[in-house]
């Protein structure tokens, strides 16, 4: 069955593999990056995928710009929403110093907690019209192993553990306001993946990684909103 997939954040890492591996399956994708400069990968699947990958301009932070897309949009059905777009500020083994205790930089977790916690739900509460079209509406927030509350045995990383943390609470919200529109929300914690953000040493690939992630979603329903799952399907701690 053909979809209409959105995902944020699409011009490198996961969002990017989701493009590429949704549209070689045939899917169709609205797929989203904040400079379109900057996304040659992104144009390429477009590109070889014409009729399946559309591009669209989308600052997920920027209020103006979050409205302009959806008047883009207009009346087409959303069938799954990713919300992959995120920040941690640089990587976690060069730039974890400015969200440590003595390096924390303040400018830097305000705008984290913009774009990995508030965008998602201004942009999904943005799209819920469109999500309605759907005969089995799914918004899929990515969010993270560090966001559990229960496995943070390390500290550090607070500016993005706090955003990810807030992410599922919001991800829980929503998924009980929209429960009587028939829109299962979850949250993904893709795992340990080698991207800018995970380093070459991370446990998974981009690309088996994604596949797992999808494999998880086409499993879900209704009866699953509100959890927080990871890419095996297992459920994570709060």
């Amino acid at each position: 069955m053909t979809r209409t997939w959105l995902v944020t954040g699409a011009n490198r890492g996961i969002g990017l593999e989701y493009v590429r591996q949704l549209a070689a399956a045939g899917q169709r994708v609205i797929a989203t990056a904040r400079d379109l400069q900057a996304a040659e990968p992104l144009s390429a699947l477009a590109s070889q995928y014409p009729e399946r990958v559309r591009i669209e301009t989308l600052d997920v932070a920027d209020a103006d710009s979050l409205t302009a897309f959806v008047q883009r949009l207009g009346d087409e059905t959303v069938d799954v929403l990713v919300n992959n777009a995120g920040l941690y500020g640089g990587s976690w083994n060069s730039d974890a110093q400015r969200q440590s205790l003595e390096g924390m930089d303040y400018a830097l977790w305000e705008e984290i907690l913009r774009v990995n916690t508030i965008a998602p739900f201004r942009l999904t509460v943005a799209l819920r019209a469109n999500l309605r079209r759907s005969a089995q509406p799914l918004v899929v927030m990515m969010g993270s192993d560090l966001g559990s509350i229960t496995a943070n045995t390390m500290g550090q990383s607070h500016a993005y553990r706090s955003s990810k943390a807030a992410l599922n609470m919001v991800m829980k919200g929503l998924s009980i306001d929209l429960g009587g529109e028939g829109i299962t929300l979850v949250s993904m914690a893709p795992g340990w993946t080698r991207t800018d953000l995970g380093g070459p040493a991370a446990t998974w690939s981009v690309e088996e990684s994604v596949a797992r992630q999808l494999d998880v979603i086409a499993s879900l329903g209704p009866v699953d909103t509100g959890r927080f799952v990871n890419l095996l399907g297992e459920d994570v701690a709060w």
